[in-house]
């Protein structure tokens, strides 16, 4: 008899539905699980119609706003049933989401008073390269194709640049030079809106030239140039008042920063850390006492 119901069927479903009973029974995390009553409130009723307006262009029918708080249901069924089930332990995906939502939460928050004028002109001080205002010169050139003249090229250069020294500012230079897609004129611009057209070490060096005056030969990854800087203007500082929003937006990202260090060294600092390291494999330097290391607090 006990061996011919073993066969069935029926009796394999049931132990089978039992187990699983006493495995979500036992193994379900205490207060994971929420009391039973499952509230969708009015709330949240009208944050689903507004999201489904805002998507749709329209409010949405009652069948579908009934649609909405079916869904709404089965979400919350679902997450308790996995929460029970223990599906959100040692789940990297989870794990970062959660980690996100608290460092966005909490930092949110972290600045709570504005800064002072001279919280903003200490950081100004402390970082003035991030708020200074470039030099920037005028320049024209004249361009000596290496790939036509070969290895004559910066000599061509030097022979022209005598010529334009004896002829003065007044020489006329349009027919002067190789034809290129390079720009004959730049107005001003700093060192790096130059870097970008002819390359930085040519930037450079038109950067350390006497303006009012031909120079060169310069080399670039193009060829070589002759250039006459017709026009500087001196890099400066710019004061507070000048660059306030900028310098109240890197205050706050710097103080939020800080502060969320300083909170998870102050969470990290209720637990007892031990790192268990993996053994050293054969060659590698020994580990200092066994296999494992503790972190000191705080640390």
């Amino acid at each position: 008899m006990l061996k011919r119901l073993w066969r069935e069927p029926l009796v394999h479903f049931l132990i089978l539905g039992a187990v699983v009973f006493l495995l979500f029974r036992f193994t379900a995390t205490p207060g994971a699980a929420p009391d039973g009553r499952i509230v969708i409130s009015s709330g949240s009723i009208e944050q689903l119609a507004t999201a489904f307006e805002r998507t749709w262009q329209r409010p949405p029918t009652a069948g579908e706003l009934d649609g909405l708080i079916e869904d709404r249901i089965k979400d919350e069924v679902l997450y308790r049933a996995a929460l029970a089930m223990g599906l959100d332990k040692d789940d990297t995906v989870i794990r970062r989401r959660m980690r996100q939502k608290y460092e966005f939460l909490t930092e949110d928050a972290a600045v709570t008073t504005a800064p002072s004028d001279r919280d903003l002109q200490g950081w100004l001080d402390k970082h003035p390269d991030k708020f200074r205002v470039e030099p920037k010169m005028a320049l024209s050139q004249i361009y000596f194709d290496v790939t036509r003249r070969g290895a004559q090229a910066s000599k061509d250069a030097r022979t022209l640049l005598a010529r334009l020294d004896a002829a003065g500012s007044k020489a006329d230079t349009s027919e002067l030079g190789d034809a290129t897609m390079l720009p004959g004129e730049l107005a001003l611009s700093s060192v790096g809106e130059i870097a970008r057209v002819f390359g930085d070490s040519f930037a450079q060096t038109v950067a350390r030239m006497e303006p009012g005056r031909w120079s060169g030969p310069v080399q670039s990854s193009y060829g070589w140039h002759l250039v006459y800087v017709s026009a500087r203007t001196q890099g400066r500082l710019r004061p507070l008042a000048e660059v306030r929003d900028e310098v109240q937006r890197e205050w706050l990202t710097a103080r939020r920063r800080s502060e969320a260090d300083a909170r998870y060294r102050a969470l990290r600092e209720k637990y007892e850390i031990v790192v268990e390291r993996p053994r050293v494999q054969q060659g590698a330097s020994a580990p200092e006492s066994g296999s494992a290391a503790k972190v000191a607090r705080g640390q």
